[in-house]
């Protein structure tokens, strides 16, 4: 390998590297401002002065080098969840490496592009280039139903000043930011190495830091001002959001089905001892986690009469009214069609008895965990796939009501997909819960990635976002996007908190399906504007 060669491998190393390390549990938000420039750089090299036989296919490989890196180092965990559900180190590092490389791909189309359109002017290049990374984010979040994990612009969920503005252009948009940092600061870079003038590149630094600060100090102001919101509120709910802590492979044994019971039954009776204690407010909404009754509770009885006793136990003083969001499979009355619901439990006072007359269906199903796509084939070579149920895909943008209050519940996956959990604000939903289980993520990166998602979500369309995972992380995470309370990692606990409740129809909520067109039409329209 020469010199050029190597030099470019290694940009290319450092620029997946640095992609990996923008995000959870490893990173920090920093590394999304610049992760993509030395990657950027070693394309206008190539552009320029390189003596590569075959330039763009050059580009081609050290892109997806550098995406194979990155990714790789974004989905490690898929291996340890291979291993653990009994499949081969082998299957997981194959699995690994197909979805990485088809992540890498994007990166490939988007650097092809950095190379092709240098014809254009500075800043028509820096905005076409920032639009085609968002429609590449955005294709990939659809295409074979999407897989829209680690957005670039998820980077920044640490940074509340800068997300505000995912009320009007969602994350994608944040990405937009991000690129457009990206290729600016790299082309200032690379013109200050090619022409020593310092003057000029101390000013467009100084431009450049504009636009972070900018929305940054947007983004202070935003906070404060929904703060004081949220502070003169008059709707108040006290949530209890359960942590049962059930080992993946514990959770469908029959021979744990009474530890499962008993777990939930703990932590219902002491959660309930407490709001009693405090004296909080009457109406209160027990949130309980992806799958966490240990069957199926609308078709056998004993898990049904057990729900509807703790029910009617928190439902025993007149002071307090509960209601119970539980995560469980259902059968349709054919028993033909298997669903992942979340069901709400009533207490009917009058009749003295517990009422399910609300049910939300998981719209957006997982591929391989919920549904398998080329289930004979792929069963032939992996016998987890056998395994594996298939579910049924619910139709219904459901709006739960307790007292007045309306909300929407988000299952495990959902909350990736910002355009899906859109529709149930515009429903009329106040607040959000996502119930999720990731007991099958061990304690590696992915519980964290999976749950920064809903800091977005929050954002996107200002509501309280309350999250009961199974062994965690259960949260509380306000309009603005902090994180108020989080749990750990693999401990059975719970969370009891009263909120005033807001929330409002955000810009993105309601136009956010078409900003798409607004990306395609940038990038059109500057590409095809004349240069001189």
């Amino acid at each position: 390998m020469n010199k050029s060669n190597l030099i470019c491998f290694f940009l290319s190393l450092i620029s997946g590297i640095l992609f990996f390390l923008s995000f959870p549990k490893f990173g920090s938000s920093i590394f999304g401002w610049f992760c993509l420039v030395p990657l950027i750089i070693v394309v206008f090299y190539i552009y320029h002065y390189s003596n590569f036989h075959y330039k763009p296919k050059k580009v081609i490989i050290f892109s997806i080098i550098s995406g194979l890196i990155g990714y790789c180092g974004i989905l490690y965990w898929i291996i340890p969840t291979f291993i653990v559900a009994g499949e081969s180190l082998v299957w997981g590092v194959v699995a690994m490496l197909l979805l990485a490389l088809y992540c890498s791909l994007y990166f490939a189309l988007f650097f092809l592009y950095v190379y092709y359109a240098q014809r254009l002017k500075s800043f028509f290049y820096v905005l076409t280039t920032s639009s085609l990374w968002v429609l590449l984010e955005y294709i990939r979040g659809h295409l074979f139903s999407g897989f829209p994990w680690m957005l670039l612009g998820y980077s920044q969920y640490e940074n509340l000043s800068i997300i505000q503005v995912a009320e009007y252009v969602g994350v994608y948009g944040v990405s937009f930011v991000l690129v457009f940092f990206n290729t600016f600061l790299a082309k200032v870079i690379y013109d200050f190495v090619v022409d020593k003038k310092v003057e000029k590149f101390v000013f467009n630094i100084f431009i450049l830091m504009l636009l972070p600060i900018c929305i940054s100090l947007y983004g202070k102001l935003k906070i404060n001002k929904i703060l004081k919101k949220i502070e003169n509120a008059s709707q108040t709910l006290t949530v209890v959001i359960l942590q049962g802590n059930i080992d993946q492979y514990k959770k469908w044994d029959k021979q744990y089905v009474d530890y499962i019971m008993n777990t939930y039954s703990q932590l219902v009776f002491s959660s309930y001892q407490e709001i009693l204690k405090k004296g909080t407010n009457n109406l209160v909404l027990y949130i309980w986690p992806e799958s966490s009754v240990p069957g199926w509770v609308l078709e056998e009885d004993y898990l049904y009469n057990w729900i509807s006793s703790l029910v009617k136990l928190t439902n025993s003083t007149k002071e307090v009214i509960t209601f119970h969001l539980v995560g469980s499979v259902r059968m349709d009355k054919n028993k033909k069609n298997y669903y992942n619901s979340a069901l709400l439990f009533k207490y009917n006072s009058d009749k003295k008895d517990i009422v399910v007359d609300e049910i939300y269906d998981k719209i957006h199903l997982v591929p391989f965990g919920e549904y398998v796509p080329f289930r004979n084939i792929l069963g032939k070579f992996i016998k987890t796939v056998n395994e594996l149920g298939e579910f049924s895909s619910g139709k219904e943008y459901k709006v739960f009501y307790i007292d007045g209050i309306k909300f929407s519940s988000l299952i495990c996956y959902e909350s990736i997909f910002p355009e899906l959990t859109r529709r149930f604000t515009l429903e009329g939903a106040e607040f959000l819960v996502n119930i999720t289980n990731d007991a099958w993520f061990l304690k590696t990166s992915a519980p964290y990635q999976h749950f920064i998602f809903n800091i977005f979500r929050a954002v996107e369309n200002r509501c309280f976002l309350l999250r009961a995972a199974n062994t965690g992380i259960s949260s509380i995470i306000y309009p603005t996007g902090e994180v108020i309370k989080a749990t750990e990692l693999f401990k059975t606990t719970n969370i009891v908190y009263s909120f005033n409740i807001y929330n409002e129809k955000t810009f993105y909520v309601k136009y956010g399906g078409l900003l798409w067109v607004v990306y395609f039409i940038l990038f059109l329209v500057f590409n095809l504007i004349k240069q001189k």
